[in-house]
């Protein structure tokens, strides 16, 4: 211990940082390395005070800054806040607001109104609450606690962000500050989890309403409306598109997000199964509104449909169209695509054409309806051709270039197209040509019109030269033979026509019955729609059209359509056509089609008892609106039907896809230049001399109809009647099978308007229906 003494420095202080061991081991040191280490120990504490001393400088002057800007800050809030409420008290009086209440319920009014209008108003309010709070717990620990008021402000907001009840102070009354912050703190803490659920549900509300935009490009934009159209369209769009993958549909409709959704679950089949890769997205709002019109990114769209407005009158439909229109027209809208309308009034179909792009198609579908159920009531079995032709579903109708094409005859083509049926030609700039002359030679850049299964299967070029055997039929050569149409059929005078029910299409097919019945004919319209307003629109329709009915007269019967007597009355047996309606004052498409079900029954049971079990020749066509009562309508043995919506809706979403169909149906229901025909092989001079007793192949069919300029789309299927069912476009062309007195071949065949409906060149006014007025002013300037 007598070294320490003689040490020139050996403070307490340093000394007393040691150890004991380590006090033992410095006793044993010699006096002078004993000396040096205290000098050490000195110096370090000394510089480690200085640094410290410095450190504290430091974060006093950073901790006082931060407190100034920190009392600016509240002194801001305060001056802010009581000038609000001194410009809310000069209001309250300046509007005489006093009358109505207390100053007290005035500022609670308006809170109440600031809160519903300013965006983020929860989290400001929560924010203030937050400050609020902080400012009042540091204040109250500063006079009452004496604490810093830093060190104050930061307990306040501990007890804020993690109350504790004040456990953490150490005096009773900083402990009753800490119990009063923490309760506010509590408060803070459900309020901001309230905000955040509530900010949290309304960012899925969203979601599910599909309040955000469809970010996408070369899609396909359906703006429709709750129907069973909705359904096919987008079915049917999903059968087209399954071959490439898939593609994105987005449907825009008044009604909210999820019932669309719901109702396209309802849909036949599981909606996972019918999409087919595709994908379907939902948004709500109106179609003539541009912000709506975004939501489901028109502008990028490849193909728009627009469906006219059901359950209103025509004219009010097709305002409402008009209106889309002006909206797509006015942007530019699609950039890149076209669109497929839906028209109610013929009349209106050039306006709706001149306001969108060349591109686009205008489809009048209730009177395609019309026409499609008179030419169908004709033939037993035509109705399913056309709904298998027109659809996704079978095969359907390309247009396509098909290399090595030019300079190959028609006829030659159709044996050199393994897989399809050729059935026109369309050159550029001009309409389609259906059914040509079968020595008609084929130009550069012409297109090819094919029956195909998908666009995938069409041919990417043409076989070189003909299969061996095609040219020889029965075992002669008939390259050389020459073409010998058949005799067209020639309109019987006289007939006698009855129509049950009354609806919109009522116009189009009388429209069509006056171009399939002779001089003398009779029509006889039963309905409960009074017998005035019955003539008006008999009147409107022929004016709409341009045309007066020439062929027959019209005899209304007035009373309900399921009275027996009244049925009974009507010359059932005697008529060549017999058509049913979904009357249109029906309350629901359920409700019309159990009208037209009960008529049907009676009609079948009358006949019958009048003409026996053959009963008669005439074909029942009926009208159905309601896709569940389908079933029902077959088990009565009644197989000729138009479902009108499905057939509306497979028509836009073949036009959507391949937009030049409108030519082939030009052809059928307007121009007339071509019909489907069901015929017996004998008709044709060809087979008079085809041995059948070895069978007959598809090849040897396509060429006995050929040299009678006609094409074969398909025949009976094997064990079949007169009526079908039909297999349409038989893959195996040279496999023979029997043939019977009952087997019937599918056709496309010219009619007697052919020469007078030769395509024109150019654009025309509008795709389908077209007036024939119009029709005649565009043949003048071509």
């Amino acid at each position: 211990m007598a070294g320490f003494s003689q040490c020139p420095a050996t403070p307490a202080a340093a000394l007393s940082g040691l150890g004991e061991a380590t006090l033992e081991l410095a006793r044993k040191l010699p006096e002078s390395e004993r000396c040096a280490l205290m000098q050490k120990l000195l110096v370090m504490e000394g510089g480690e005070g200085t640094s410290s001393q410095v450190d504290d400088e430091e974060v006093t002057l950073v901790g006082q800054v931060m407190l100034v800007g920190f009392w600016l800050f509240v002194i801001y809030l305060i001056v802010f806040f009581v000038r609000v409420i001194h410009n809310e008290r000069s209001r309250f009086y300046r509007r005489n607001a006093c009358d109505q209440g207390s100053f007290r319920k005035y500022l609670k009014y308006r809170f109440g109104y600031w809160y519903t209008w300013t965006p983020g108003s929860a989290g400001l309010v929560l924010l203030t609450m937050s400050l609020s709070l902080l400012i009042f717990g540091g204040v109250l620990l500063r006079v009452l606690i004496q604490q810093p008021l830093s060190e104050g402000l930061w307990n306040a907001w501990l007890w804020i962000a993690a109350p504790d009840g004040g456990g953490s102070a150490e005096t009773p009354l900083a402990r009753s500050i800490g119990l009063m912050i923490s309760v506010g703190g509590m408060l803070v803490f459900a309020l901001l989890l309230s905000v955040i659920s509530s900010t949290f549900e309304d960012a899925l509300q969203g979601l599910r309403e599909g309040i955000g935009p469809v970010i996408e490009g070369n899609h396909i934009v359906i703006l429709g409306h709750l129907t069973p159209m909705l359904q096919i369209i987008a079915k049917e769009l999903c059968n087209a598109n399954e071959s490439e993958g898939g593609t994105l549909i987005s449907i825009l409709s008044p009604l909210p997000k999820p019932e669309v959704e719901d109702f396209l679950r309802e849909a036949d089949g599981d909606i996972k199964e019918w999409m087919l890769n595709s994908t379907i997205v939902v948004r709500s709002g109106d179609a003539c509104k541009v912000e709506d019109l975004q939501k489901v990114g028109v502008q990028g769209a490849k193909k728009v449909i627009i469906m006219s407005k059901p359950g209103i009158p025509r004219e009010d439909a097709d305002a409402l169209t008009v209106n889309v229109l002006l909206a797509l027209r006015n942007n530019r809208w699609p950039r890149n695509g076209h669109c497929v309308v839906q028209c109610q009034l013929v009349r209106n179909q050039g306006l709706f054409k001149r306001l969108l792009n060349d591109d686009s198609q205008v489809l009048s579908t209730n009177d395609f309806i019309g026409e499609v159920m008179v030419q169908c009531s004709k033939q037993s079995g035509l109705i399913h051709v056309v709904r298998s032709v027109f659809s996704f579903e079978g095969d359907e109708f390309y247009i396509q270039h098909v290399q090595g094409s030019a300079g190959r005859t028609f006829m030659e083509l159709m044996f050199a197209l393994p897989g399809v049926i050729l059935v026109g030609v369309m050159s550029q700039g001009s309409e389609l040509e259906l059914l040509p002359a079968m020595d008609r030679v084929l130009k550069d850049g012409e297109k090819l019109c094919v029956l195909a299964e998908d666009d995938s299967t069409v041919p990417a070029c043409v076989m070189p030269g003909v299969p061996d055997g095609v040219m020889v039929l029965g075992g002669t050569d008939v390259s050389a033979s020459r073409i010998e149409e058949r005799r067209q059929e020639v309109c019987e005078a006289s007939q006698i026509v009855i129509i049950f029910g009354w609806n919109d299409s009522i116009g189009a097919i009388l429209g069509e019955v006056d171009n399939n019945v002779g001089q003398g004919s009779h029509v006889i319209i039963h309905s409960p729609q009074a017998i005035e307003i019955r003539e008006q629109f008999i009147d409107a329709a022929q004016k709409r059209r341009s045309h007066r009915y020439q062929n027959f007269t019209v005899e209304h019967m007035h009373g309900p359509l399921g009275a027996r007597f009244r049925l009974e009355a009507l010359p059932l047996e005697q008529a060549n056509m017999i058509f049913i309606l979904a009357d249109e004052s029906c309350a629901s498409a359920s409700m019309a089609d159990s009208q037209t079900m009960a008529v049907i029954v009676q009609v079948q049971d009358i006949i019958e008892e009048r003409c026996g079990p053959e009963g008669s020749s005439a074909v029942i066509m009926p009208q159905l609106l309601d896709i569940a009562t389908e079933d029902t309508l077959v088990q009565t043995g009644i197989h000729n039907y138009v479902m009108a919506s499905r057939l509306a809706a497979r028509i836009m979403a073949v036009v959507a896809e391949v937009p030049q169909v409108v030519g082939i149906i030009d052809c059928l229901v307007k121009r007339k230049s071509c019909k489907f025909s069901i015929s017996k092989l004998c008709e044709f001079p060809a087979a008079e001399s085809f041995d059948l007793r070895r069978g007959l192949s598809f090849n040897e069919a396509t060429m006995i109809a050929a040299l009678a300029n006609e094409v074969v789309l398909g025949w009976s299927c094997v064990g079949a009647g007169e009526s079908g069912p039909w297999e349409m476009n038989p893959k195996n062309r040279t496999e023979k099978r029997p043939w019977t007195q009952e087997c019937r071949l599918v056709l496309l065949r010219r009619t007697a308007q052919y020469a007078a409906a030769l395509p024109l060149s150019g654009p025309r006014v509008a795709s389908v229906a077209l007036p024939e007025e119009e029709l005649r002013r565009v043949r003048a300037r071509s």
